[in-house]
């Protein structure tokens, strides 16, 4: 059988490579990555990217830079740039047997549907239950229908938003579990990493550790356009939280840097705001052996298993998600759970750290994901 030809189109935005610190170019080096190494007899990538970007196989771009490095595109005309990307792959066409988006939820790729005579697999990557241009954007494309266009969604809870489409299959994000290796004891202080916007909560892990009073690490990735609520939220009230109890804030820090504080926490606190579609800092953590503590909310029930690589707590008395082990809400039940990891023995505390990394070995591999990816193609171009 000869090799699968796949263009997997990325967004010109970021640069992709080991240094990738953004969630959907992080899956993106990994698929890449995972398909010229692991599937080196079934698939051929090209891959659509920056010109800086530090991939593996065949490359190709528009640019040497990506837009989110030139100031004078910045977040104001970088449409531009992936719109470009898309044309020259669309062009490129002959040359390929499948094309795999991984740019948004495909909201760029899908007007140029029409002039695509190949088979298309959407990855989505972004949340589907609270934007409203989607839910008028899809509609459009529902009704000329998706004849050639498969979507893949990266957990169940995803598909809630846009229930319509015609998914192919779900394929959780997988991680190497090589580089995110096992320890079996941990640390003692907490730990929280991500994104530096309200969302992702980490005003309210600072909130928990002055309150139970439990020295806690957190790294996060700085975003300009929060930096007013960064400084206001986060680094003006450090040194008063400082006071009662240690918080070490560190900025901008490698991801391949983060398994080391993984692997020396005694938890990961995930206080997520919003329903997001994967959380992928948690696979990380649990690889290390680390438990997590999070609000129930959008994946985060699919991928903990509650009392056994963690605790899962329902957001509020008014958004009640599930029957979980902690009956109190909120920061109080998220309080209830950290205590309750703290107060293990230590034999228990050990089986929870050897659950989290068998958990993240049977579902979250990097392995399993791509196989599971090569499965679509397979499956896709039978159908052709």
């Amino acid at each position: 059988m000869k090799k699968i030809r796949c263009a997997i189109i990325n967004s010109n935005y970021t640069k992709i490579g080991p240094f990738t610190k953004k969630g959907t170019e992080i899956f993106a080096y990994g698929l890449i990555q995972g398909l010229t190494k692991y599937n080196k007899k079934d698939v051929q990538v090209t891959s659509f990217c920056s010109g800086n970007s530090r991939l593996p196989g065949k490359t190709a771009s528009i640019s040497y830079f990506s837009s989110i490095e030139d100031k004078t595109i910045g977040n104001t005309y970088h449409a531009f740039f992936e719109l470009s990307l898309i044309s020259k792959a669309i062009s490129m066409q002959n040359d390929f047997d499948i094309f795999h988006i991984n740019l948004g939820n495909g909201e760029y790729f899908l007007p140029f549907l029409r002039f695509v005579r190949k088979p298309v697999v959407i990855t989505m990557h972004n949340p589907t239950t609270i934007d409203a241009f989607q839910k008028k954007m899809f509609p459009i494309y529902r009704e000329r229908g998706f004849s050639n266009v498969f979507f893949v969604n990266i957990s169940n809870y995803q598909k809630k938003g846009l229930p319509y489409l015609p998914y192919i299959r779900t394929i959780y994000h997988g991680i190497d579990t090589k580089k995110y290796f096992f320890n079996a004891i941990g640390g003692r202080q907490m730990i929280w990493t991500g994104r530096a916007i309200p969302e992702k909560g980490l005003d309210v892990v600072l909130q928990i550790a002055k309150k139970i009073k439990k020295q806690t690490k957190v790294f996060p990735i700085i975003k300009e356009e929060y930096i007013g609520w960064l400084q206001n939220e986060i680094i003006n009230k450090r040194d008063t939280i400082n006071q009662i109890v240690k918080i070490n804030i560190d900025f901008n820090v490698l991801r391949s840097n983060l398994a080391k504080e993984y692997q020396s926490s005694k938890l990961f606190l995930f206080p997520v705001k919003f329903d997001e579609p994967f959380g992928l800092t948690l696979v990380e953590s649990l690889a290390c052996g680390t438990p997590v503590v999070a609000y129930g909310r959008g994946s985060v029930p699919e991928i903990l298993k509650d009392g056994e690589t963690g605790f899962i707590v329902n957001p509020s008395d008014d958004d009640i998600r599930g029957n979980w082990i902690i009956k109190k809400t909120g920061i109080e039940g998220l309080c209830e759970a950290i205590e309750r990891i703290y107060a293990l023995p230590e034999a228990e505390y050990k089986q929870m750290r050897l659950n989290c990394r068998a958990h993240v070995e049977k579902n979250f591999t990097v392995e399993r994901m791509i196989d599971q990816y090569v499965e679509v193609y397979k499956e896709i171009l039978a159908k052709k």
